[in-house]
């Protein structure tokens, strides 16, 4: 697959559809976003969508900290490096 090709070391998925087809499909982006999950050896974190968070900006303070926590792990990996 794609994935394979790639091989990726962290996913962002932008909402509930992408985060249930790639991570869980019982996954909530209310309840599960910021979480980091390890799958198939890749890190992956749920966050909200762009659209979501122009039609309700209360939702910026934690996209903006999934954000930094997206910041965080690829300096934890190292990824900064390359």
């Amino acid at each position: 697959g794609p994935l394979a090709q790639t091989q990726p070391q962290i996913i962002v998925c932008l909402g509930k559809t992408a985060a249930m087809y790639v991570i869980d499909r019982e996954i909530r982006i209310t309840r599960d976003r910021g979480i980091w999950r390890m799958k198939k050896g890749i890190w992956m974190l749920p966050t909200s969508p762009p659209a979501a968070l122009l039609r309700d900006e209360s939702k910026k303070r934690d996209a903006w900290h999934d954000m930094q926590s997206l910041r965080d792990k690829i300096k934890e990996l190292g990824l900064d490096e390359e």
